[in-house]
């Protein structure tokens, strides 16, 4: 491995994580304009913790990979292994204030929760048709 190749790493992977953040945010201002002019203004609060709440979740995954390419493949497996626990902790705490916090609707939270997935899923399926078209 070449001298550069870390920073080219840690680059590209802080380039991904932007990329991941903005289509969040394109899809969060997306969908919530879509529940008010639906009639459903009630739930943007929700749906917007629930992003926010992703998004920090996104950040928590980002820290662990930047952190662990430091450490040897064992000490790299366990601390990916303990990061996992904090982020489902995190999680569900914030799924709990969602639920206790009278001015969020715990379904939209969850629904906003889902945010990170529905953008790598769309991601995926958009570099799945890339190539297949690109054959």
């Amino acid at each position: 491995m070449s001298s550069g190749a870390p920073a080219d790493y840690q680059r590209e992977l802080a380039d991904g994580v932007k990329l991941l953040l903005a289509q969040m945010a394109a899809l969060a201002v997306l969908a919530a304009a879509g529940l008010w002019l639906a009639g459903h203004g009630d739930k943007v609060p929700g749906f917007l913790a629930g992003v926010a709440i992703s998004a920090v979740y996104c950040l928590l995954v980002f820290c662990r990979v930047r952190r662990s390419e430091a450490l040897p493949p064992a000490k790299a497996v366990g601390y990916m292994r303990t990061g996992w626990l904090v982020r489902l902790a995190f999680v569900v705490l914030a799924l709990a204030w969602a639920l206790k916090t009278p001015a969020i609707n715990f379904a939209a939270a969850v629904a906003g929760l889902l945010s990170l997935q529905i953008v790598i899923f769309f991601n995926g399926f958009y570099l799945v048709i890339r190539r297949f078209l690109g054959k």
